[in-house]
């Protein structure tokens, strides 16, 4: 469990903060103070906590405490300007409230993303589901178009037993992986990278690099969790990708499991049907306690969303914690362009890497306001100032 205390003058934010966190994370234990002689009060009778969110203007005082040993808790600036922390770890005060909690889980349980850029390489972001049909590819091609459209270096990685992105990419290189998969288990490391060099492709429209499509599904069925890291790791020691895509099948083999916890984000896609929620109800059971669901990377998202549930929600969580609309052209649809060109679709992709942590690299203008999950604080801090 989660011991947060979370110190901010403005009582205003503080309760929406607050009030959202516990309705998101009920498995957090949060305290909240608006007075700087209370925090201290209860950080002297209960100095085991785990992380600490505090307004710069509590920061002299806390850090005196700190400083003289009398907290042990890991301190998280909330900063209204960048800088004010001090040299601290900062969140942004004024952000959305989504993206928030996700920069506050990183802090607690540690930044994948970032651990995997310290390592020289990209973060992985896999498109996942239990059950076939829930639109995994139309996904992924969307996350990589949008995520390339918004400034960072993408590569698609489709490891489907059966990959069908020839009809979208066109046909090449049909035995591409395999090459990849051989030279980097029997060539020296210069070796592999000049075969990763010559096999990869780019696609103007998807804005990301990819591999050809394999004619036969053998090479992805034979595949081990050892040759799945040795690709993972030579995509992210090329150092020329911001994001790797993975789009995988429904498998629930080694390798998907491995390929689950090498990644900074899992989305878990499902539908509304009892069919396909009772799967991923199973293998999320199946796999509890090897998956890092507690640490907020995992995310449901419910695909083919008509309005309304009409199926019990027993997987982890209150609720999805994304929808996407149903898009009935894309079943006769061959071309690429066509998969990128919903506006509800694509509105639900940007906001879903909003809220995980991958804004647009060259603007630092907020989403637009608006309710529910994806509320601003925006707003509260032009009434606070």
């Amino acid at each position: 469990m989660l011991r947060l205390v979370m110190a901010v003058p403005d009582s205003q934010y503080a309760s929406k903060l607050s009030r959202f966190l516990r309705e998101s994370e009920p498995s957090w234990r949060i305290a909240a103070f608006t007075q700087e002689i209370a925090l201290l009060r209860h950080l002297e009778e209960a100095p085991g906590t785990e992380l600490l969110l505090l307004h710069s203007s509590f920061l002299p005082a806390i850090r005196a405490k700190a400083d003289a040993g009398a907290l042990r808790g890991r301190i998280v600036a909330l900063a209204e300007r960048p800088g004010e922390g001090e040299g601290l770890p900062e969140v942004a005060m004024y952000q959305p409230m989504s993206r928030l909690l996700t920069e506050l889980t990183e802090h607690m349980h540690g930044d994948a993303r970032k651990s995997g850029e310290a390592a020289g390489g990209a973060p992985l972001l896999t498109v996942f589901s239990a059950a076939g049909g829930c639109g995994k590819t139309a996904l992924a091609l969307n996350i990589a178009r949008q995520a390339g459209e918004r400034g960072y270096r993408v590569f698609y990685l489709n490891l489907e037993a059966l990959n069908a992105t020839d009809l979208l990419l066109g046909t090449g290189e049909a035995d591409s992986l395999s090459r990849l998969l051989y030279a980097l288990r029997t060539r020296p490391e210069d070796r592999a990278a000049e075969e990763l060099e010559r096999l990869r492709r780019s696609e103007g429209r998807l804005r990301a690099e990819y591999f050809d499509a394999p004619d036969h599904p053998g090479e992805r069925l034979a595949m081990t969790a050892e040759q799945l890291r040795e690709l993972i790791g030579a995509l992210r020691a090329d150092g020329r990708y911001d994001l790797i895509v993975a789009d995988t099948d429904s498998g629930c083999g080694d390798w998907h499991l491995e390929l689950l916890n090498l990644s900074a984000r899992v989305v878990w896609m499902v539908m509304d049907d009892a069919q396909s929620l009772r799967k991923a109800e199973k293998l999320a059971r199946y796999w509890m306690g090897k998956l890092p669901m507690d640490a907020g990377s995992v995310s449901f998202v419910l695909n083919k969303f008509s309005g309304a549930m009409k199926n019990e929600w027993r997987l982890p969580g209150k609720g999805p914690a994304g929808v996407l609309p149903y898009v009935p052209q894309w079943k006769a649809m061959a071309g690429l362009e066509g998969w990128f060109a919903s506006p509800a679709f694509s509105g639900s992709v940007d906001r879903l890497l909003d809220e995980w942590g991958w804004p647009h690299r060259f603007s630092s203008e907020l989403p637009a306001e608006g309710g529910g999950p994806y509320a601003s604080f925006a707003a509260v801090g032009r009434r606070a100032r």
